[in-house]
């Protein structure tokens, strides 16, 4: 940044002394022009030398004219134009596909530099449909980028816009960055127009990384060309100059006369707007020349505006009014030609859309044809195999109308016979599973008892061998030692609970497992409780069955009923019953 304001610096300085100095500079700038444009002829004049000594009409001869067509794309659009349309008749005689989309393309990329953007959209679409019919996607994504080019041009942002990003896809998925950075530079441009510099800046610099990586000139020429602009709408001078003076060098390598001609006119304001108005003069008269010569209407007019403001600084009345005249008449020449356009863009899409549904409906009328037809001999057919059918089924169905009414009465009988089995079988496993279970329940309450006795036995026992101790007898300590054997076989009640607790699960299947599954801090003895609570045993009961006294079993059901989270008015009992039933 610092050299460029240095640069400026000095052209200021020196601009007086140095006007032979500028002479030679001019000189020389033109003098390369002239070998860039010489080197872009060159090569035309190669692609020209080998189709005119091609004599074959095929596919060959379309690629070459096609070729030739494409290079004087930026040199001479009306060459173009002309190169085009050979390569799009032989391709038609030929039915060559591919030939015939680029031709299309060709053709309506050089009426899109001439501003006739009808008849760009006209052979650009044919090119996308052949494009998309032969499924050309490099052919696709081109002709994508070139119908967005030509809708910013009749300031159809929204639908430029839509076919960029669709083009952006296209290319990226075809790995194509040469592309991708050209179409950021379109849409650069459309942001700028937009006032939207910040997004603009974004697309327009990545668009310069991307083709400065490629080494691809006119792209980087196109990108500096368009941050300059940019620069100089936000009144960055220094930036705006060196991107200029970038595009302007770029430009003349790719004899790009277009941006040349945008370019000198960019520079020459830039440079009124540093005060530097006689070389300011001097780019805008250069501008101003190539603008005529090559009839860019939208240049010249451009190049009046800033010869006006210019005149103005020099305060020179007369000259800027004159200025300001041309540019007034060119500018109303310029819109009736704009808005003729837009007119005819109307009719033109106006028009494509009625075309468009004229042909969908002889396709549908076409299909409608077509499947009438089809739909005629499938009609025939049907129906004589209908008929047929018909007859043979009617006279089956009287035969076995009658068949089918017997059976059905029949089936209808023995369903209601086996109806009425199954409900008394159902009836009888019931009556049975009632009986097994009120016998197990037997048999649980008689094990309970069996407990109760036992226990009570031993108790005895217990209490009389506490007598039989009192005495001293060597027979007593005998008869005391039987007795303890006794007790010691009838008090192993581990085994017998493991009996009881196999007999109670086997009536009262998944009782212990939902208890723990809801209340998992149950104890082992909780669970013995809970077994006799819900066989109905009373306190005394449950107190002689576990060994232990009544105030026992009080105290273990009141922390049994706090484990069971029981309001105090509900009974434990009832609360296991529902549980079990769930």
């Amino acid at each position: 940044m610092i050299f460029f304001k240095f640069s400026l610096y000095q052209l200021k300085r020196h601009i007086c002394i140095k006007r032979s100095t500028l002479s030679i500079v001019v000189g020389v700038f033109f003098y390369l022009n002239c070998i860039q444009v010489a080197a872009n002829t060159q090569k035309i004049d190669s692609l020209l030398d080998q189709l005119n000594s091609y004599e074959a009409e095929d596919t060959v001869k379309v690629d070459l004219l096609n070729a030739v067509g494409f290079e004087y794309w930026i040199v001479d659009a009306n060459e173009s134009i002309n190169f085009g349309k050979k390569a799009l008749r032989l391709s038609r005689l030929l039915g060559y596909a591919n030939g015939l989309a680029k031709a299309n393309r060709i053709i309506g990329v050089a009426y899109w530099a001439q501003g006739n953007q009808n008849k760009a959209l006209e052979h650009l679409n044919i090119s996308h449909k052949v494009y998309k019919k032969i499924q050309d996607k490099t052919g696709l994504a081109n002709t994508r980028l070139n119908i967005g080019m030509v809708y910013a041009d009749l300031k159809e942002y929204e639908k430029a816009l839509h076919n960029y990003e669709q083009a952006i896809n296209e290319f990226t998925a075809l790995e194509l960055k040469s592309r991708i950075a050209t179409t950021f530079t379109k849409i650069g441009t459309i942001l700028i127009a937009q006032h939207k510099d910040s997004e603009a800046l974004k697309y327009l610099t990545d668009a310069l990384q991307m083709h400065t990586a490629n080494d691809f000139i006119y792209g980087i020429s196109e990108a500096h060309n368009r941050l300059g602009m940019l620069y100089l709408n936000k009144n960055e001078i220094e930036q705006a100059y060196y991107h200029i003076k970038k595009s302007m060098t770029l430009g003349n390598e790719v004899s790009d006369i277009d941006g040349l001609t945008n370019n000198l006119i960019i520079y020459g304001k830039i440079l009124r707007l540093d005060n530097n108005l006689e070389e300011a003069a001097i780019e805008l008269n250069k501008g101003l020349e190539l603008a005529k010569e090559n009839h860019l209407k939208k240049y010249e007019l451009f190049a009046y505006e800033e010869l006006k403001e210019l005149k103005k600084q020099q305060y020179k009345p007369e000259e800027a009014l004159m200025f300001y005249d041309k540019y007034i008449t060119l500018k109303d020449s310029l819109f009736n030609t704009e808005k003729a356009k837009q007119i005819a863009y109307l009719e033109f899409k106006n028009a494509l859309e009625r075309k468009d549904k004229e042909l969908e409906v002889l396709k549908e009328k076409e299909k409608t044809d077509n499947l009438i037809k089809l739909l005629l001999v499938l009609g025939v057919t049907i129906i004589s195999i209908a008929g047929y059918m018909i007859y043979a089924i009617a006279r089956q169905r009287a035969r076995k109308s009658k068949e089918l009414s017997t059976k059905s009465q029949e089936l209808l009988e023995s369903v209601y016979a086996l109806t009425q089995k199954d409900l008394e079988n159902s009836e009888l496993k019931r009556q049975e599973l009632k009986q097994q279970l009120d016998f197990k329940n037997k048999e649980l309450t008689s094990y309970a008892l069996n407990f109760i006795k036992k226990n009570e036995v031993v108790q005895q026992l217990h209490s009389t061998i506490q007598d039989i101790k009192k005495s001293s007898n060597v027979e007593k300590d005998k008869l005391i030692a039987d007795l303890n054997k006794i007790i010691r076989k009838n008090l192993s009640i581990d085994r017998d609970w493991e009996d009881f607790s196999r007999f109670f699960e086997d009536a009262h299947q998944g009782f212990y497992s939902k208890l723990k599954s809801k209340h998992e801090d149950l104890s082992t003895n909780d669970l013995k409780i809970c077994s006799l609570t819900r066989l109905n045993l009373n306190i005394k009961e449950t107190a002689s069955i576990l060994g232990i006294s009544p105030e026992s079993v009080k105290t273990a059901r009141y922390r049994l009923r706090k484990k069971l989270g029981l309001d105090p008015r509900k009974e434990i009992l009832t609360y296991l019953v529902h549980l079990e039933e769930e």
